[in-house]
């Protein structure tokens, strides 16, 4: 690549001045980007490791969340409707810590049985006294290990009376 002549342009004149005593460093055949711009090489997350933080949003009897470095497009396919579950889950009637159980045993099924999506039916709390319980809580269980690393989104159906959970794909030949 050559020089253009200091006479096209004053500017590059003044760049070729300042920079005619500078030599390249030993060793170095390519620029690299710097330090800052590379993106940290993250470890794989494992069914176990810390709960998800999701980001949460709550409007009214609607509740969604998304795990960090998700595609909010598996967010909107859950609100419209467009993800099918393949496994169900019914929590009328249950107390708190019986639905918490029922979550947490559904969610190891489910990703036993390779199922990406679980409809968890909890109502919408209009004959509870509280309002909805396990509505509130549902976000909380969803994080939580061991299976709060494999939730990717969650996002209410439209009258709010049930969530839909999508679940990570298990890589084959990763250990769980």
């Amino acid at each position: 690549m050559g020089r253009r002549p200091p006479d096209d342009d004053p500017e590059r004149a003044l760049l070729d001045e300042a920079m005619r005593d500078v030599r390249p460093l030993s060793g170095r055949s390519k620029l690299a980007p710097p330090p800052q711009s590379r993106r940290p090489v993250r470890p794989p997350r494992r069914a176990g490791d810390a709960p998800a933080r999701f980001q949460i949003d709550s409007q009214g009897e609607r509740l969604q969340g998304i795990a960090p470095g998700i595609d909010r497009g598996h967010l909107q396919r859950l609100r419209r409707g467009q993800v099918r579950a393949e496994r169900e889950l019914d929590l009328h009637g249950l107390r708190v810590a019986e639905a918490r159980d029922a979550v947490a045993e559904a969610l190891a099924a489910a990703l036993a049985g390779d199922e990406r999506c679980v409809r968890i039916v909890h109502g919408r709390g209009l004959h509870s006294r509280g309002g909805a319980v396990l509505r509130q809580q549902l976000a909380d269980w969803l994080a939580d290990p061991p299976h709060g690393a494999r939730v990717m989104a969650f996002a209410s159906t439209r009258d709010g009376g049930a969530t839909y959970v999508l679940l990570r794909r298990q890589r084959r030949g990763a250990l769980s």
